[in-house]
Formats: structure tokens, C-alpha cells, sequence
């Protein structure tokens, strides 16, 4: 959209500086087409006659700016002939090798419309590539943030990912292992329900083993206390 509307933009200003070109080339032009003349506008018409002089008939009025092709001059007389093809006489004076000065003014002027339309639709057509590139960078700064917030979450993510299947490979390792670990859980188990079960022996015999020597203490020393009584009653 923004490329075709800098072509057409480049093709109006072309064709405004061609028209110019034309138009300047025209007015310094004009003498060089010697046999286009053009009925003066020092007067209102001109007449037209059959011959080099007043006495001859007239032919036609022309009005200011008639073309007229030059065939000859006599006596201040120029014979010419006319678009539709008649010839007759018209006074010299009157005749002219440049459009008339209203003629040129008009046509000026209308150029001059012409060409002022054309620039405004050029203005016209740049306010609103303007208003289109300030609408192209908004959207350009709009997307680059955009892109900057989704660069942030993809690395986000990416980290979040990378500890997820880190935890996930630690999981996996744990279930292979947890066989293993059973395993080893019911071993260590069972060692300690045979370690329990030779410390309380252990703590049965030394009970055991107390309660005996105390026994036997007490028969030693019941023993003797009966002899040292013996002796005494003796």
C-alpha cells in the first residue's frame, strides 16, 4: 500500500514538472511557428475582404484570436486563409504571431488551477503517507515490544522447562533406584530385628546371670552366718 502510493506521488510530481516544462517551452516557442498567426487583440474583430483594400467586399468578422495561416503581403495588407478554408485581406497590423494576452491569461489560469489541484492532491496524498508511516511506526514499535514480552516468556519457559526435566530425569532415577532402596530398606530391617532381638537375649542372660550370682552370694553368705552363730552358742 505505502510503495504504490510513493509511485503515484513520484508520478503526479513528474507530471507537474513535465506540464511546467511544456508550458515554458510553448511561450518561448511561439514565434517559431511561422505560419500559425493569430488575429490581434488591438481590436475588438477584424474584417475580412477579397482584395488589399476597403473598396473590396467583406468576407468575415474575425473575432480576437482567430488563427489564420499567412499566405502573402501587399501594401500593408496581409492575405491569409482560415481553418474552414476561405482567404481574403486583412489589414498587417492586425495580425500578430502570438496568442492574445486574454487568451494566454486564460489558458495560464487554467493551467495554474490545473497544477494547484495537482499539488493539493500531492499535499494531500503526503499527509496521509505520513499519517501512514506515524501509523507503520507504531506498529513497528507495538511488534518489537511484543517480541522483547515473548522473548522474556519463551526464556521463562525455557528455564521452567529446563528444571522441569531436570526434576522429571531425578524422578526417574529415584524409581529405577527404589527397588534397590527397598531392597536395602528390608535388609537393614531385618539386621536390626536380629540385632533387637540379640540385645534383649544378651540383656535376659545378664539379668539372669545377675540373679544367679546374687543367689549364690546369698548362699555363701548364709553359709557363714550360720557357722559364725554356731560358734557363738558353743
Amino acid at each position: 500500500m505505502t510503495t504504490h502510493r510513493k509511485r503515484r506521488l513520484l508520478r503526479k510530481a513528474i507530471q507537474l514538472v513535465a506540464h511546467v516544462v511544456l508550458l515554458t517551452v510553448w511561450l518561448f516557442s511561439v514565434k517559431a511557428w511561422a505560419e500559425t498567426l493569430y488575429v490581434s487583440d488591438t481590436t475588438l474583430e477584424v474584417i475580412l475582404r477579397s482584395g488589399p483594400d476597403v473598396s473590396h467586399r467583406i468576407i468575415a468578422a474575425l473575432p480576437i484570436g482567430t488563427t489564420v495561416t499567412m499566405i502573402g503581403i501587399e501594401n500593408g495588407w496581409a492575405q491569409v486563409s482560415l481553418p474552414d478554408g476561405r482567404t481574403g485581406w486583412t489589414l498587417e497590423r492586425y495580425i500578430s504571431d502570438r496568442p492574445p494576452w486574454k487568451f494566454t491569461a486564460e489558458k495560464l489560469a487554467k493551467e495554474k488551477e490545473r497544477l494547484e489541484l495537482q499539488i493539493s492532491e500531492i499535499e494531500t496524498s503526503s499527509r496521509e503517507l505520513g499519517q501512514e508511516n506515524e501509523r507503520i511506526e507504531k506498529e513497528l514499535a507495538s511488534l518489537k515490544q511484543n517480541i522483547e514480552a515473548t522473548s522474556k516468556k519463551y526464556e521463562a519457559l525455557k528455564k521452567g522447562a529446563a528444571n522441569y526435566l531436570g526434576l522429571e530425569k531425578a524422578q526417574e532415577k529415584l524409581a529405577s533406584e527404589l527397588p534397590e532402596l527397598k531392597t536395602k530398606l528390608a535388609e537393614a530391617q531385618s539386621t536390626y530385628d536380629k540385632l533387637q532381638s540379640s540385645s534383649n537375649m544378651r540383656w535376659f542372660l545378664y539379668g539372669a546371670g545377675v540373679m544367679t550370682f546374687g543367689w549364690i552370694v546369698g548362699l555363701i553368705m548364709g553359709g557363714r552366718r550360720r557357722r559364725l552363730l554356731s560358734d557363738i552358742y558353743k
